[in-house]
């Protein structure tokens, strides 16, 4: 009984590292995008202004 116990909350522990690591990854990859909506509109608005 003790060792289902411990496998339940070594299973959700797990669950909440994978979570958070899907949140990272989804958080580095609106970053990335974000960084490169940037640098085309300033490559954009450096080729309309000069």
């Amino acid at each position: 009984m003790i060792y289902n116990t411990v496998h339940m909350r070594d299973q959700k522990a797990n669950q909440l590292a994978r979570i958070s690591r899907t949140n990272k990854q989804a958080m580095l990859n609106l970053v990335e995008e974000i960084i490169l909506v940037v640098v085309l509109w300033g490559m954009f608005f450096l080729t309309i202004l000069s």
